[in-house]
């Protein structure tokens, strides 16, 4: 289990990345790639891939750990409400993620459909 970045850690991470974009997969493979092969490389083309490629990563890595931090945040406080007594529904723990910027409303939509499908699959079955 990976041990979840602290928000001030996040926070020093961001401030060091600065503006950017984050990698898409591809960059993400590629610099995998190139860390293979980084021994081939002069120092200096090395270190201007490091200087225009990492930071990409980075930037992408800093998304994924903020918003796993903002949704086990946000589902722990769903569970300590029901276990508290409250009566939180489905519709809540989706309304406290879109207002941390994690919108799930697609992939619940995915999700419903393909239940959907594993339904009527049993149903014929």
């Amino acid at each position: 289990m990976l041990t979840p970045a602290s928000p001030a850690q996040l926070a020093a991470l961001a401030e060091r990345l600065g503006a950017g974009y984050a990698a898409s997969p591809d960059l993400v493979l590629e610099v995998a790639r190139t860390a293979d092969d980084h021994a081939a490389r002069s120092d200096e083309a090395f270190g201007r891939y490091c200087r225009t490629q990492l930071p990409p990563v980075l930037l992408r890595l800093l998304a994924a750990e903020s918003e796993v931090a903002a949704l086990r945040t946000v589902t722990a406080r769903h569970v300590a409400a029901a276990d508290l007594g409250e009566d939180p529904q489905p519709r809540d723990l989706l309304d406290a993620c879109q207002r941390v910027g994690v919108n799930l409303r697609a992939d619940v939509a995915d999700a419903q459909e393909v239940l959907q499908a594993e339904t009527r699959y049993t149903a014929c079955h």
